[in-house]
């Protein structure tokens, strides 16, 4: 595992020497600075991370007011996620860096944002792998693994700069990059419903309170709209899923990619989504219908057509 050694910290601190430092440190934003008072850094097996951001529950409110009104303004999630997270961010990228494959990830690195953005090479797996199965659900939704990335740098993430937390840096974009990667692999759709379950199969394996409050309301929300759906149960199935399987941010993703969907499923115990399922696609389609038009792909479209 490749570590940060006093030589290592001192060429860091002298490559940032000549950057501003005179702006006061913002704990409240996912910009992993590299500006941050010594004092106030975390050292977590010889990696450096940023101190967890002060609990905010208001900011959290008015975010997920703004979620519900559109539910795939993507950057709201990490804003009620940020806001709600109380620490749980830096236990997880210790629990990572010191599995294999995340040891890997941030200090090869592995970056996933360009390797899942080879629709060429992903094309090259077969019928029936992760890798197809992942292509056709980007494709099919307009999506690209860029499009998660810009969310978050929405919210003030940056993932260029200079900063005294690369390793985290990398986990940190590893971690959005695999969401669309978690919906194929747990069968939940882009549809509303899809989204709130996905989300509630990732607090499982997470623990983010924020993510909880979005699962929260976002349901009941749901259920309000459609009585006489099982909508409640779908969610709780969700969580429960993500209990039940094995921790999925320290599964080797490149080596996932070839493999059957189905085996992989069955290696990491996600059983299949019954009762998303059963519920009508015309009903899944039509819930939490966005009031504004901003969505990830409608951003992505535009960036597309303005390029070309």
């Amino acid at each position: 595992m490749a570590r940060l050694n006093d030589n290592a910290t001192a060429q860091s601190n002298d490559r940032h020497s000549d950057r501003p430092n005179d702006r006061p440190y913002d704990r409240t934003t996912f910009s992993f600075a590299d500006h941050c008072p010594e004092e106030l850094i975390q050292w977590i097996d010889g990696y450096a991370a940023p101190p967890p951001a002060p609990v905010r529950p208001l900011h959290a409110c008015i975010a997920m007011a703004k979620l519900i009104a559109n539910k795939e303004d993507t950057r709201q999630v990490f804003e009620i996620a940020n806001a709600l997270d109380g620490g749980k961010y830096v236990e997880n990228f210790a629990r990572f860096v010191r599995s294999d494959y995340g040891a890997r990830v941030v200090s090869e690195p592995i970056r996933l944002d360009v390797d899942l953005a080879d629709r060429e090479r992903l094309r090259q797996f077969p019928e029936g792998s992760v890798g197809r199965a992942y292509l056709h659900f980007m494709e099919s939704e307009g999506l690209t693994p860029d499009g998660v990335i810009k969310a978050a740098e929405e919210m003030g993430a940056d993932y260029t700069s200079p900063t005294q937390f690369e390793e985290f840096r990398r986990y940190a974009m590893h971690q959005e990059v695999v969401h669309d990667l978690w919906h194929v692999l747990t069968g939940y759709g882009r549809d509303a419903l899809g989204e709130l379950c996905v989300l509630s199969f990732s607090e499982a394996q997470l623990g983010n309170a924020g993510i909880r409050m979005i699962v929260s309301v976002g349901g009941t929300v749901a259920m309000l709209e459609r009585p006489g759906q099982p909508i409640s149960r779908a969610i709780r199935e969700a969580r429960a899923r993500g209990k039940a399987a094995g921790w999925l941010l320290e599964q080797d993703v490149e080596a996932m990619l070839a493999r059957p969907i189905e085996e992989v499923r069955a290696a990491l115990n996600i059983g299949a989504p019954t009762v998303y399922a059963a519920i009508p696609d015309a009903v899944k389609a039509n819930l939490l219908k966005p009031k504004v038009a901003k969505t990830q792909s409608e951003r992505e479209r535009r960036a597309s057509t303005a390029a070309a």
